[in-house]
């Protein structure tokens, strides 16, 4: 019996790490994930009504973060692109309502008619510093030079607990940005949580 009992044991601790194991396939995307999710550091910003904007205000939800001036070329591609991942979640509406686009920019009052664009797109703007230090935190320079000019920002995924989950280059197209949000969104949401879950 005891010899039953130790083969039910091993036989049972066997079967149960298998089944974790597979419950925490690791994901697989197209951008970068980032492992472990990556807290991002203090800031204080405002958002495009003038109201402070801090790592608080990612709780809750998703975000879908990058930097540019829209008066710019390449701050109207980097806005394009966020808006054309949001209405690729037409298919997920509760993902896609629950995911706001944030335009870090060092101008006070982006140009309006981009405001009109989608209700989902914010402005983000502060004290230089403030920009400069979330850029470092996410790996960029700390400052736009001629040589990124011309180059369309990353996005940067935030998650509801307010860490950075991926990265999505330039090349990424929105299509693939939006199925790589899906896919995170649902490994968020299955029992066997992301770092972010």
């Amino acid at each position: 019996m005891a010899a039953a009992a130790m083969g039910l044991f091993l036989a049972g601790y066997y079967w149960g790490n298998q089944y974790r194991r597979g419950d925490s396939t690791p994901l697989a995307i197209a951008g970068v994930l980032i492992r472990p999710a990556y807290p991002l550091p203090e800031f204080a910003l405002r958002d495009g009504t003038d109201r402070p904007f801090t790592t608080k205000d990612f709780a809750g939800r998703w975000t879908l973060l990058s930097f540019g001036d829209p008066n710019q070329a390449s701050g109207r591609r980097v806005v394009t692109r966020m808006i054309e991942v949001h209405n690729r979640l037409a298919g997920d509406p509760d993902l896609q309502e629950k995911l706001l686009l944030a335009l870090v920019t060092p101008r006070r009052d982006p140009a309006s008619d981009l405001r009109r664009w989608s209700p989902a797109l914010t402005f983000l703007s502060g004290e230089t510093e403030e920009i400069q230090g979330l850029r470092a935190a996410l790996g960029m320079p700390a400052r736009e030079t001629t040589a990124t000019a011309d180059q369309t920002p990353p996005c940067y995924l935030i998650g509801p607990a307010g860490r950075l989950l991926a990265l999505f280059p330039d090349a990424q197209t929105p299509a693939a940005i939006a199925s790589d949000l899906v896919a995170i969104a649902a490994h968020a949401d299955s029992p066997s949580p992301t770092d972010d879950g």
